[in-house]
């Protein structure tokens, strides 16, 4: 019970296992492209965020040289306005770095002239991948050009002292403009390191989706394609076993209908036999006669009795399933000799176990059947013109199967009933010994142990069965 329910959970497994690998990759697949789409989409935020740093920054470079040049008011007003772009960057990349509360670290964005719709991508990407070597890398060259621009703005305030307290030579002008030009170089650079870090991360980033794309992709087609082969092989299973049951269910309704007319003609048939030596026995008077009478009527009895027997050993058959166990051969062997030593044959015939095995993994139940079978037919048909008749049971180990042989020297069976005495209620013309159930039964219990029986037979010379039976049998 406990090993068909582990094979239903394996069967069932190799149905949902796939379905789940599916389901799993498909949800993995969503949520690698939405983060995916989310790391590309606040990395062009950020590279839109240093397009107006830069901006900002060569815009107050420019407004700071013609102030330099033209000494106007407006122009220093206007250098400090757009100098608050990089400068509002910086605020915001130390919030960040800090911890400040949101709404410091957006007044610091908003400054910087990032999209509003922009803020949550800007903060997410900068806390969850800070740590990140390509977005670490463009952090530190951020950095350095926070350190430039303050020293863009301390260049500016020298300026502007200078202008305001007309104290600015033409040499000095032409120095602070050469500061300026230089600065310019750095940021220039610095803010092209920038970008191009992000650029080459946000590439990396696009070829790893197309990498895990691919993969999951793979798994997802490599499941399905292996949940629709589980579901057609499980199709066609189902199909082999319905005309496997379909071909069962023909061949028993013919043995049915044979069966039906066999047991109804053998039934009748020994009251027929009896109701016969009853109407003899009432007209004779000689009682050793009688007693001749009566021996036929006992024999009778004793024929349907068996008849009766194997019946029910047939339909017991028929319902019991194959259970698999370890069974021992040897004392099945000496249950079903000691069943059969009652019988007045069995006391001229020698009896001869050769054991080579003796614990297998079979049905005890059937294993009793073919056994106790064929060594009753083999004490009831032996030769008592021989002068030592013999049974010898030999069981040994093959390669890949377990093989019984029981062979004796009794009378035989001719070579034309060899391929019929498997065959349901058939039973030779030279004796009225048997019921034509008995080697059926063999038969059909060797079948279902998913065996083979075959038979070496010659008259007045002896009988072999030789049964092979797997090692290993499904129950």
């Amino acid at each position: 019970m406990l090993e068909n329910t582990f094979i239903k959970k394996i069967k069932l497994s190799n149905v949902f296992i796939p379905l789940l690998i599916v389901i799993v990759s498909c949800s993995l697949l969503i949520i690698s492209n939405y983060l995916t789409i989310k790391i590309l989409s606040a990395s062009r935020a950020y590279i839109n965020g240093e397009s107006h740093y830069s901006k900002g920054q060569k815009d107050a470079t420019l407004h700071l040289i013609t102030y330099l040049f033209t000494k106007d008011i407006e122009e220093w007003r206007l250098f400090n306005s757009e100098l608050s772009v990089p400068i509002g960057d910086k605020t915001a990349r130390l919030g960040l770095i800090n911890n400040s509360p949101i709404e410091a670290i957006e007044v610091g964005l908003r400054a910087g002239r990032n999209n509003q719709k922009d803020f949550d991508d800007l903060i997410w990407l900068f806390k969850n991948f800070k740590s990140v070597s390509f977005f670490a890398k463009a952090i530190k060259e951020w950095e350095q050009g926070d350190l430039l621009i303050e020293e863009l703005a301390l260049i500016g305030n020298e300026a502007h002292l200078k202008v305001s307290t007309n104290n600015l030579s033409l040499k000095e002008q032409h120095l602070i403009l050469k500061k300026i030009n230089s600065l310019t170089v750095k940021l220039t650079q610095n803010e092209r390191k920038f970008s191009e870090t992000l650029s080459s991360g946000t590439r990396l980033i696009k070829n790893l989706l197309l990498a895990i794309n691919v993969f999951f992709t793979l798994i997802i087609i490599g499941s399905v394609s292996i949940y629709y082969l589980v579901m057609v092989t499980k199709l066609k299973r189902a199909k082999q076993q319905t005309d496997e049951t379909n071909k069962n269910l023909t061949i028993v309704n013919k043995e049915l209908d044979k069966f039906g007319y066999s047991v109804s003609h053998d039934l009748r048939s020994p009251i027929t036999s009896l109701k016969g030596l009853i109407e003899i026995m009432n007209s004779e008077n000689n009682i050793e006669q009688i007693r001749n009478y009566l021996a036929m009527m006992n024999e009778s009895l004793d024929k349907q009795d068996q008849f009766i027997k194997d019946i029910i050993e047939y339909s017991r058959n028929k319902k019991i399933k194959t259970n698999v166990t370890t069974v021992s051969l040897n004392k099945i062997i000496d249950d079903t000799i000691t069943q059969n030593k009652y019988r007045q044959e069995a006391d001229n015939i020698i009896i001869s176990k050769q054991l080579s095995i003796n614990i297998i993994y079979s049905d005890e139940l059937k294993l009793k059947i073919i056994l106790n079978n064929l060594y009753t037919n083999a004490v009831k048909y032996y030769d008592d013109k021989k002068e030592k008749p013999f049974i010898t049971i030999t069981a040994f180990e093959d390669v890949d199967s377990n093989k019984i042989i029981i062979e004796d020297n009794g009378i035989g069976i001719k070579q034309e009933y060899q391929t019929k005495i498997f065959d349901m209620f058939f039973v030779t013309n030279n004796n009225n010994k048997g019921t034509g159930l008995g080697l059926y039964l063999v038969k059909d219990a060797v079948e279902n142990l998913k065996g083979n029986i075959e038979i070496t037979s010659e008259v007045n010379k002896g009988t072999k069965f030789t049964i092979t039976l797997p090692k290993k049998v499904a129950s």
